[in-house]
């Protein structure tokens, strides 16, 4: 069903009741998380959600997060739900080709905490990718955190060089190009000066990163400089 879905473009929906529900083999939780321009991003709703879910999910069934969520989400759910086994793989697709990117993905991590249920992961994952990569649930968590923050710095930093050449005199567009086939480059890298990158999910990742940093009274001064350098 799932496989079908995606081929045809679809966006599947799945209506839990507040009856308990039986014969699941998986719960797949893919809340977008939402997100309100100038204000935090809501994971207290995702979490509700969450949590009106596993009301009536018999706890012998794993719980798979695919939302937007900070890491140490998972061992917080461990913790509040004690008997279910959780597991954490987050999505990596890009909103206009969603279905394309599914289909075709480079590699799917999985955080888990033990590897009961690995071939369910792989029975579920291996029609849309040749690499699962296994790992801890924290670990799978900051993989999407990282990853954002990575494409907001590769934005952030090529407009800045943008300013440096417009100043110099300097051809950006050949700048461009010699960086992206640089072989030490990836040549679908997001360095191509142009607008900043939106208040979406580049920026939600990045204020969560400099908050958490913040809290755990780290030196971040890297990534605390990417929204300032985007413009906010």
């Amino acid at each position: 069903m799932l496989a079908d879905a995606v081929e045809e473009g679809l966006e599947p929906y799945f209506n839990v009741s507040r009856e308990p529900v039986a014969d699941l083999d998986l719960l797949w939780v893919c809340y977008d998380t939402p997100l309100t321009p100038g204000e935090p991003a809501d994971y207290d709703w995702v979490l509700s959600q969450i949590a009106n879910l596993l009301a009536v999910v018999p706890t012998t069934v794993p719980v798979l997060i695919s939302s937007q969520l900070p890491v140490g989400t998972i061992a917080e759910l461990e913790k509040a739900h004690p008997g279910t086994m959780f597991a954490c793989s987050p999505e990596n697709l890009r909103v206009p080709q969603a279905a394309h990117d599914f289909k075709q993905q480079a590699r799917v991590v999985v955080g888990r905490r033990d590897d009961s249920y690995d071939l369910l992961w792989k029975m579920l994952f291996q029609p849309f990718t040749s690499k699962l990569i296994f790992t801890t649930p924290e670990t799978a968590e900051l993989v999407k955190h990282t990853l954002n923050a990575w494409l907001g710095m590769n934005i952030a930093f090529i407009n800045e060089i943008q300013q440096l050449a417009d100043v110099v005199g300097a051809k950006m567009e050949d700048v461009e190009t010699a960086l992206l086939t640089e072989r030490r480059i990836s040549p679908n890298a997001p360095l191509r000066a142009g607008g900043r990158f939106a208040q979406g999910h580049l920026a939600r990742e990045l204020q969560l990163l400099t908050r958490l940093s913040a809290e755990m009274g780290l030196h971040t001064p890297l990534i605390d400089s990417i929204l300032v350098s985007n413009g906010g």
